[in-house]
């Protein structure tokens, strides 16, 4: 496993062939990002297109790029592996004979659907006079005749449906327009240089028409947008790598744009000032796939006034230590920290509620009513207890269930004995008299309540909430199990997360990235347990039986059965050596919050 430099990124699969299509442009299609790179001199590019009030705006720079970067992924890698190749032939195979009746409605099959885009893909909801505009653009190349057989295919549906077509000559271009006449229903295209833009504006199809041309019209681009340009330059790699994909919302502003016809969003929006929750000023971020060694890089930004109010200033992360505690074991399937100032929240919220309850209303209702119902008093008892630190470590738990993972938390405290000796007995014999299945047990040098469910279904996992104090921290868990396995984690002091090669790996990656400062929250990451869940379920032919008896008309689950069922799943290792654990972090900046996630490149 190699490590070095990070450009930020998440990877995502690489395939060869026909499933490589399917993925790469199934991935273009849903998760459609935005990148702002420079303009061509023969057109505009995305970020020079759409205008600068753009509210909601994807791109991908170039689809041939995204698949050929995602061909070198782990998930790629394992894609083309000889073993699995035949598994995901036979998947796609059945999927693409089951949609076959598509090629009816679009005029193209689904190959020949997925070929189509060629280079830049976009889209993005713009503000206009009366409603949003949907628009967008695909480069299709060479494959703009399947584009215009698909439009073919439209036009007659449309003309069926009694819609008429006009077209309208801007500059040079022939702009085709639908429904003129009938605001709610309408749209309008061209297609230029192997290039389709389109809108469900038919008006705002002939503005994009001359953007297009760069005459007639006074237009300030997006990329002119200082928001989405703080935004994205926040979410490039730190070795100069340039993303495949980003995205750009400004959340508030596609709010008041979907809403303003409506009478009552007047004063949603006095409450959203109220709240503060105007200053969220936009979000954004990135994927960079293959990166040097890396197997993906992920950005989000999320923008905020400096002057943050109302709500925003409950949002209180703060920097501090990540590194896990003496009870979690180095078998995780992922463990988190979070550092968090849960006073500074908690006085923010009062606030936000004293606004519209009357003054002390929070104090007098929300932690009385809170007090009176745990039997603790919730500010001296919780609130002031809060050491600033809260972590989550995840398992999965034999026997092998759909809801095998469970989860652990760990709040860290000031006052360990009071809450060992006087909270939680208190908390525990409110409990009991609500329900007499709580119990109590010490283990070790823990006590440890829990809730005794019967398991009526052998195939799910019964829930057994259970909690106690283990080490210097209380403990919350879904499990019994998973609460006795920390302490028995803590007591030998052996096989920890914090002694493990892999989480140093990734822990030394993000020290290199923060430059040895400390983080808000960190994450680590171990997909190949993750993926050995999924391959345990799915080698057990009562599984597959069960699966596709729930899954008679849903084409993609009945493909994934065919595919299991007509052959065996190679052995497991095979799989996991293409698997590397991954990590992310959040830190708190002047302007905002940003979040970094990477996956490591195992060779």
């Amino acid at each position: 496993m190699q490590t070095k430099n990070m450009s930020q990124t998440t990877r995502f699969p690489r395939l060869g062939s026909s499933q490589a299509k399917f993925l790469a442009s199934f991935f273009s299609l849903a998760f459609g990002i935005v990148n702002s790179g420079a303009a061509w001199a023969q057109r505009p590019t995305a970020p020079k297109l759409f205008p600068q009030k753009t509210l909601l705006y994807a791109r991908i720079d170039d689809t041939r790029e995204l698949k050929n970067k995602l061909s070198q992924t782990s998930m790629g890698r394992l894609s083309d592996d000889p073993q699995l190749k035949p598994i995901l032939s036979s998947f796609y195979s059945t999927f693409s004979s089951l949609v076959q009746g598509m090629q009816n409605v679009i005029g193209v099959n689904l190959d020949e659907l997925l070929s189509i885009p060629n280079g830049e893909l976009a889209l993005a909801v713009v503000p206009s006079k009366t409603r949003p505009v949907v628009c967008g653009m695909i480069e299709a190349g060479d494959e703009l005749p399947a584009v215009q057989l698909m439009i073919g295919r439209l036009e007659e549906r449309l003309s069926s449906q009694g819609m008429q077509k006009n077209t309208k000559e801007v500059g040079k271009i022939t702009v085709s327009q639908y429904g003129v006449d009938s605001p709610n229903r309408q749209f309008g295209f061209f297609s230029d240089s192997g290039v389709l833009v389109f809108a469900s504006n038919a008006e705002y199809a002939e503005s994009l028409a001359q953007i297009w041309q760069g005459s007639g019209i006074d237009h300030k681009p997006l990329a002119d947008n200082r928001d989405f340009t703080t935004i994205l330059s926040r979410c490039v790699g730190t070795a100069g790598e340039r993303p495949q994909a980003s995205f750009y919302a400004n959340p508030i502003g596609l709010y008041r744009e979907i809403t303003k016809e409506n009478a009552a969003t007047i004063g949603v929006l006095v409450a959203l000032k109220t709240l503060g929750v105007d200053g969220i000023k936009g979000v954004g971020g990135s994927a960079i796939l293959a990166p040097n060694d890396f197997d993906s890089i992920v950005h989000a930004h999320l923008l905020l006034d400096t002057n943050r109010q109302g709500a925003l200033r409950a949002v209180r992360p703060k920097s501090g230590p990540t590194e896990p505690e003496s009870w979690v074991g180095d078998q995780v399937l992922g463990y988190g920290t979070i550092n968090w100032d849960f006073s500074k929240t908690v006085k923010a919220i009062a606030e936000i509620v004293d606004t519209f309850g009357g003054e002390n209303f929070f104090e007098n209702n929300v932690m009385a009513n809170g007090s009176r119902q745990t039997g603790v008093d919730l500010r001296k008892d919780v609130l002031e207890m809060l050491d600033g630190r809260i972590s989550l470590a995840q398992m999965i738990l034999p026997p092998k269930r759909i809801n095998s993972q469970s989860n652990l938390f760990g709040v860290h405290l000031k006052d360990l004995q009071r809450v060992k000796t006087e909270v939680l007995p208190k908390f525990f014999d409110r409990l009991k008299s609500n329900d007499a299945r709580w119990s109590s047990k010490l283990i070790g040098d823990s006590t440890v309540y829990w809730l005794e469910f019967k398991n009526e279904n052998p195939n799910i996992r019964a829930p057994q909430p259970a909690f106690g104090i283990v080490g210097k921290e209380l403990l919350f868990s879904d499990s019994f199990d998973t609460l006795k396995h920390a302490i028995d984690v803590e007591s030998s002091g052996d096989d920890l997360l914090n002694d493990a090669i892999e989480y140093k790996l990734v822990r030394d990656r993000i020290k290199a990235q923060l430059k040895d400062k400390e983080s808000s929250i960190m994450f680590y990451q171990r997909p190949e347990e993750s993926l050995r869940l999924f391959y345990d379920l799915a080698n057990d032919r009562a599984n597959i039986d069960k699966l596709e008896q729930i899954s008679a008309n849903n084409p993609f689950f009945t493909a994934l059965v065919t595919a299991l069922k007509s052959r065996d799943l190679p052995p497991f290792e095979v799989i996991s050596k293409y698997m590397a654990p991954s990590g992310s972090f959040v830190v708190e900046e002047e302007d905002g919050l940003h979040y970094t996630a990477f996956n490591m490149r195992r060779e």
